[in-house]
């Protein structure tokens, strides 16, 4: 009898450019990913911040996802600068608490546990919420897909 086996992709780098020294209540936003190139089941992205100085206020970092079905056009929302007015438009992936100084935080994120699928293409945009500025930043991902054996 054939079973389905689960198959987690390599952990690959994600590029966002200024997430390492983020100011506090800042958007920015990663490369775009084509998920359509390998038609995952799922992406999981891997978002680790930290700090050198004591985070205060909501302590946290904000992940969101920006989905398209071609590439192209994204969902609406900030991408960048300080404006909150459109945030609700963004699908909203999860926190990464930050209650210390100095120690590296981690958040994993299901793409299609959010969407309800894979969408063709996405951006993960991340909003800085600590109070304070980010020392360090880095974003990955990794593909899941199936096999039968």
């Amino acid at each position: 009898m054939a079973t389905t086996k689960q198959i987690v992709g390599a952990r690959t780098a994600l590029t966002v450019t200024g997430l390492a020294t983020l100011a506090s209540g800042t958007y920015v936003t990663s490369a775009t990913y084509p998920a359509n190139a390998n038609d995952p089941l799922d992406v999981i992205v891997e978002v680790e911040v930290a700090t050198t100085n004591t985070p205060t206020g909501n302590k946290r970092v904000s992940v969101f996802v920006k989905e398209s079905l071609d590439g192209t056009n994204f969902r609406s929302g900030p991408e960048s600068g300080t404006t909150t007015t459109d945030e609700t438009n963004l699908r909203h992936l999860g926190n990464i608490p930050m209650n210390s100084v100095t120690t590296t935080q981690r958040g994993t994120f299901s793409i299609a546990e959010r969407l309800g699928y894979c969408p063709h293409s996405f951006k993960i945009v991340l909003k800085n919420d600590l109070g304070v500025a980010l020392t360090s930043g880095a974003a990955y991902t990794s593909e899941i897909s199936s096999t039968v054996a």
